[in-house]
């Protein structure tokens, strides 16, 4: 960041001392950043000390015995309800009376964004910004009622007669009545106008307008408690007393953020409850947590009624291990399942026909996870393991606690070191795991030394899964049932008298985390022991606070376990943001030496500050990242409000992270279950890196077999901030799995000790890798666009025959012989017995005016090579049906449907028609489409009109003004096959009629590759008796199939390659046009619009070429193929394996999503003038993961909300996001949930089975 650079420049100062003045009063705003009239002041000053003026004269005439003090409550109250009703009141009506057009016509355009221009002291806009109106009118009466209630016992919480016998003295009561009139007029003003800037910041946006009760609701606590004193004065006495001075430092409390907002107050009250006193877990939602609260209440009442030690203890065991599992898997497929019955099938849905599921992705998704093992889905194998379980738990429970009175001590100390010694094993075979022991500090010589030799890596992490192995078995299997004796033996202490509260609730606790938290509660239990060792078997007592039950003493044992962890990772993180705040250039200041001196001399504070932080469970909050430490409001564990991966900034990007979230699960399950990730509790946070990208995973919840994440996803373009803090990744990683001299020594220690993030494992992966190459060199060489000229023509082939093929491979094919009227005869044999007719050439003519010239314009001749191959082919009619019911239909509309509009050209009739030999059609036709018959009918020449063949023909003389003539090419004629096996190829009506002229289009004939054709039928497999080289050979001497196929693969060729490009050849054309047809941008010609406005031919053409390119490029870095062979070889991958396109297009997410084993894009880099290739393959990836310091990641997040609010603006960038390469402060920022931090991947919670 640098010495010289201001922490706050003149903007954001100017900016901070104009907000922060609102959060300190509650709303006044007295320094606008703008000349406003001194009446807008007077106005916002009235109305903040109205309230105290009022209550200083009721003060007045109580104390003077004028008015009785019960009365002057009330009335004062009243005053406020009023005061509130009039304010919001007089502005409604003035701002509904005002004209806003005239308003806004009166604004001054070249006035700052936030200036306002006032007209008087009660006009619109002074109303408007003095008292702005509230979102919702029922709010007006609430905030009112709020006020009269604060008001009326404020007034009374504040009469010197009743300050001064609570304190008996003089000062006191003068200091807490100015200052406690302050706070009631702060905690007021918010009711009347509306919410300040708080700096304990939950939502984004407050909706339900909850912000202004925020302060009453924290004044209001401290009257309820003096209104409690009244009735009982001995006891809440010295509660009182210290209430009244939290009162006047509520202002200062406020101030600092330290007090939470009432939604997350509410939220972390029940989740304090059911992780310390419950013995729950924080849960991933709100809705999940509040239904987890409810149901372990209800469990803990009922446990509290139970007449006997025996039931209490088995009805909590067995429901502890109950409510330890993932129950949110077994709630949506219920949910899910209701959801299914609910839906009622239509007639027009198929599963009014039959039996269908009515959400296919759904039941796919459903098979998966059952194929991925037990625990994914609760099935009936889950259900016989879980009901097991629980008779287990009860009769374990249920046996011990029985015989608790008479079991000896021996047993009790045999299982209490058990345990011990159980936490030790578990805690070395875990450790086994990590890349790094002892806190982070070795380097674990049992892990494998480089992952650079993937088979040396894979063998020893092979043996290391075993280890991981045995330490599950013995956490899941061993650990809980021992520790369910244990507790069975000692719980139930003598001289219990039932129903006892604490007793109820420390059994619940007890008992359930032992599931819940396993690893955790290991250690509480040893713990426990210890302590049992030294007061029953020792000569070491009990301090009077210590409880003696058993259960408490564990609850006591848990919160002392979170508090000192909580305080070790935060004076962790205090400690490196105070280092680094020095050793690192770029982070050291003019004030880093004085603020580390400081910080030496304050130690003590600084600690009793963490501390302080750490019971409250709040985070940390380093002001601007420097070693000046506030302390964060409390908030529930994952931070966030609302649902989990509700929000990210979706991009095209997104896909990935998407796709990696799939192959992630298996992967992160074996990890956890290995112990390789350390033992991951709610709250931690693991960073994943692998090439260029980044996700971070958030533990939000967990369980006995289960942990809940989310996902989340960086962007991958890195910017210089990321640059830094990814390259310090790499290091951080490389140094941690790869030596240079292949082995570590047996002391290794690392090298980033101070960091936040230390590596725990590396694991492959299934996803995407990315690979880009310039291409430069390659696709601007005339040999590779004459490969891509060449190639596209095969391409083009190859896609045309399989298409039609698949779609046609349903349809009846002519095998037998039909006769009738309208049905012409076959040979027996199947063919058609008629000549083959197959291109029509219409003289398509353009009328104009007379130019006046004597002679006519003719077509030129078509080459000698087409006129021979023409020569045995006759003019006909298109004939077709539109739809073999509408045998009424008007006679007319035959000849209606024969005249298709022409592109480019202006249709007239025909010159000449001949009447066709009639066929019949072999074979019955059902449940085929209308456009299936029409193709059928066209082929065997069925239901043609009947044409004029005594019309007289016209004459050349008849067209000799005619100034332009186009011969174009029909295919929409009959065509009569020599194979019974065409038809199967045959081409559908729509691509048989091709707007270009002939001429045009016999020069491009020459390069049909005849044996290509051939070779490809060969590849299809039509299915018939014969062999498939004789129906290979029979298929490729159809002249008229092969005619077919060779207009319309070159008629879309030359659109491509030859029509648009001005003359010049495609190798001509250079580069530039090879990546724009890639692209999907034909070059323009009189014929493109007939190609694509045909979609499904246009995405076959499109299609083609990006293989023809792929072709070429293969066949230009690898070597020219040797054969046709290898050539299918090659497209037959491409159509498996591969998916060709843009980067950018929606199809190319769709191709990731649905795991496509290769993508390939090209690209062209503006900036550095280059053609790239882009290459995605899906395959083992190796992931590197480390796990965050959790205190430093909820440190960073807690100081957004400030620092937006106070310390930034919309035109600057935040000092938050700047690059620190030792707690990565970019990266953490940007993980946060919008609209702080802007992933563009979250994930809803992904619950991952651990069994």
């Amino acid at each position: 960041m640098g010495q010289e650079v201001p922490l706050l420049n003149e903007y954001k100062r100017d900016f901070f001392w104009k907000r922060f003045p609102q959060t300190l009063l509650g709303g006044p705003k007295l320094k606008l950043g703008f000349s406003a009239p001194a009446y807008v002041y007077i106005n916002q000053l009235t109305l903040f000390l109205l309230p105290w003026l009022l209550g200083g004269l009721f003060t007045i005439v109580v104390e003077l015995d004028v008015l009785q003090a019960y009365i002057a409550y009330y009335v004062y109250g009243a005053c406020m309800v009023i005061y509130v009703l009039a304010a919001q009141l007089i502005s409604l009506i003035i701002q509904r009376r005002v004209d806003t057009v005239a308003a806004f016509q009166n604004t001054n355009v070249l006035a700052e964004e936030d200036e306002v221009e006032f007209d008087s002291c009660c006009g619109y806009e002074t109303f408007q910004y003095v008292v702005p109106l509230k979102r919702w009118k029922i709010n007006i009466l609430l905030h009112g009622l709020v006020s009269g209630l604060m008001g009326g016992l404020g007034f009374w919480y504040l009469l010197p007669s009743v300050l001064n016998p609570l304190f008996n003295n003089i000062g006191a009561t003068v200091m807490i009545y100015t200052f406690g009139w302050l706070t009631l007029c702060i905690a007021q003003y918010p009711l009347s106008t509306g919410s300040p800037p708080e700096p304990a910041s939950f939502r984004a946006i407050d909706n339900l307008e909850v912000l202004p009760l925020l302060r009453p609701c924290y004044v209001l606590i401290c009257l309820l408690v003096h209104l409690a004193w009244s009735f009982s004065p001995s006891s809440l006495l010295l509660t009182n007393q210290i209430m009244h001075v939290v009162f006047i430092f509520l202002p200062v409390l406020w101030c600092l953020g330290v007090l939470p907002p009432l939604d997350a107050l509410v939220l972390w009250l029940m989740e304090q409850t059911l992780v310390h006193f419950l013995g729950g877990s924080p849960m991933a939602g709100d809705l999940r947590s509040f239904l987890m609260f409810v149901t372990s209440v209800i469990i803990a009442v009922i446990t509290y009624f139970l007449p006997t030690s025996l039931a209490t203890i088995v009805f909590s065991a067995c429901f502890g291990y109950i409510l330890s599992l993932d129950l949110s898997i077994l709630a949506n497929q219920v949910i899910a399942f209701i959801k299914q019955c609910v839906k009622k099938p239509t007639n027009h849905s198929p599963s009014h026909k039959k039996k269908s599921s009515p959400d296919p992705a759904a039941d796919e998704t459903d098979d998966k996870l059952k194929a991925m093992g037990l625990g994914w889905t609760f099935g009936w194998r889950e259900l016989l393991i879980n009901t097991c379980m629980v008779l287990v738990v009860g009769a374990i429970s249920g046996v011990c606690t029985h015989f608790s009175s008479s079991a000896p001590s021996s047993v009790v100390r045999g299982l209490g070191y058990a345990i011990i010694g159980l936490m030790v094993i578990v805690k070395i075979l875990g450790d086994c795991q990590k890349v790094f022991v002892f806190w982070g500090l070795l380097r674990n010589k049992l892990y494998p030394d480089s992952i650079s030799s993937t088979q040396k890596y894979s063998k020893r992490k092979r043996k290391l899964h075993r280890l991981g192995f045995i330490k599950r078995f013995v956490l899941d299997l061993v650990c809980p049932f021992v520790m369910e004796a244990y507790l069975g033996l000692i719980v139930a202490y003598a001289g219990l008298t039932l129903p006892s509260f604490w007793f109820a609730v420390g059994a619940v606790y007890s008992f359930r985390r032992i599931w819940q938290h396993t690893s955790s509660s290991l250690l509480d239990v040893s713990i426990l022991h210890v302590l049992l060792e030294l007061n029953v078997y020792g000569s070491t007592t009990y301090v009077s606070w210590w409880p003696t039950d058993y259960g408490l003493q564990l609850i006591f044992i848990g919160l002392l376990h979170s508090w000192i962890s909580q305080t070790l990772h935060k004076v962790y993180c205090y400690l490196t943001i105070l280092i680094t705040s020095y050793t690192i250039e770029k982070q050291r200041r003019k004030s880093s030496l004085p603020l580390i001196i400081i910080s030496i001399l304050l130690f003590p504070i600084v600690i009793a500050t963490i501390m302080a932080s750490s019971i409250l469970s709040a985070p940390i909050l380093p002001l601007f990242t420097l070693p000046i430490m506030l302390i964060g409001f409390p908030r529930p564990l994952r931070l966030w409000p609302g649902a989990v991966g509700a929000a990210a900034n979706v991009c095209a990007d997104t896909v990935y992270y998407k796709q990696l979230e799939k192959s992630l699960r298996g992967v992160i399950r074996r990890a956890v279950a290995a112990g390789s990730l350390g033992e991951l509790a709610p709250g931690s946070f693991l960073l994943l890196r692998f090439q260029d990208r980044m996700a971070w995973l958030q533990v939000l919840e967990c369980g006995y077999g289960f942990i809940t994440i989310s996902l989340k996803g960086m962007e991958l373009q890195e910017t210089s901030c990321h640059t830094v803090e990814a390259a310090r990744l790499d290091d951080i990683f490389e140094a941690a799995f790869t030596h240079p001299k292949e082995k570590f020594p047996v002391f290794s220690l690392n090298q980033f000790p101070m960091h936040t993030l230390t590596p725990v494992d590396a694991q492959p992966v299934d996803t995407y890798s990315d690979a880009r190459n310039v291409l430069t060199g390659i696709i601007d060489s005339p040999d590779t666009l004459e490969l891509v000229d060449s190639c596209f023509i095969k391409t083009l082939v190859w896609l045309l025959m399989r298409h039609n093929c698949a779609k046609r491979k349903d349809l009846p094919t002519p095998s037998s012989t039909n006769s009738g009227s309208n049905i012409g005869n076959f040979k027996e044999s199947g063919s058609v017995s008629s000549r083959t007719r197959l291109v029509q050439t219409k003289r398509v003519v353009s009328v104009s005016e007379d130019s006046g010239r004597a002679e006519s314009i003719e077509s030129k001749p078509m080459s000698s090579q087409v006129k021979k191959q023409q020569q045995p082919k006759r003019k006909s009619l298109v004939g077709s049906w539109h739809s073999l019911d509408s045998w009424d239909d008007d006679p007319l509309e035959l000849d209606v449907m024969n005249s298709k509009p022409k592109l480019n050209s202006s249709a007239k009739k025909n010159e000449g028609q001949v009447l066709k030999e009639p066929a019949g059609l072999p074979g019955a036709i059902s449940d085929i489409s209308d456009d299936e018959v029409d193709d059928i009918l066209n082929e065997f020449e069925f239901g043609l009109p009947a044409v004029d063949i005594h019309a007289p023909k016209k004459t050349a003389a008849a067209t000799k003004n005619i100034p332009f003539t186009q011969r174009t090419i029909n295919l929409n004629a009959s065509a009569q096959f020599s194979s019974p096996h065409s038809s199967k190829l045959s081409l559908p009506l729509k691509w048989r009629e091709i707007p270009i002229d002939q001429n045009l289009l016999a020069p491009l004939l020459q390069k049909f590759p005849l044996d290509w054709y051939k070779h490809v039928i060969a590849q299809l497999g039509i299915e018939s008796s014969k062999s498939p080289e004789d129906i290979a050979a029979e298929i490729g001497s159809d002249e008229a199939l092969t005619t077919m196929y060779a207009n319309l693969v070159m008629a879309c060729y030359g659109i491509v390659n030859v029509f648009g490009l001005d003359g010049m050849s495609a190798v001509g054309a250079g580069a530039s046009h090879v990546y724009k047809v890639y692209s999907g941008d034909i070059p323009w010609s009189m014929n493109q619009e007939w190609l694509t406005s045909d979609e499904e031919l246009h995405v076959i053409v499109l299609q083609a070429y990006r293989f023809a390119f792929k072709l070429a490029y293969d066949q230009t870095v690898l070597g020219e193929a040797s054969d046709l062979d290898e050539i299918v070889e090659y497209l037959q991958e491409y159509e498996s394996d591969w998916y060709m396109g843009r980067d950018t297009d929606v199809a190319w997410s769709e191709a990731v999503e649905s795991n496509k084993p290769r993508l390939f894009s090209l690209i062209y880099d503006t900036n550095e003038n280059t053609y790239n290739g882009r290459v995605l393959s899906r395959q083992p990836v190796v992931v590197h993961i480390g796990q965050l310091n959790s205190e430093m990641v909820r440190s960073l997040w807690s100081s957004l909300s400030l620092e937006l609010f106070y310390f930034t603006n919309d035109d600057e960038e935040r000092y938050s996001i700047q690059a620190h390469p030792v707690i990565l402060r970019n990266l953490t920022v940007q993980a946060a949930d919008p609209p702080l931090g802007y992933p563009i991947y979250a994930s809803k919670p992904i619950s991952i089975p651990t069994w």
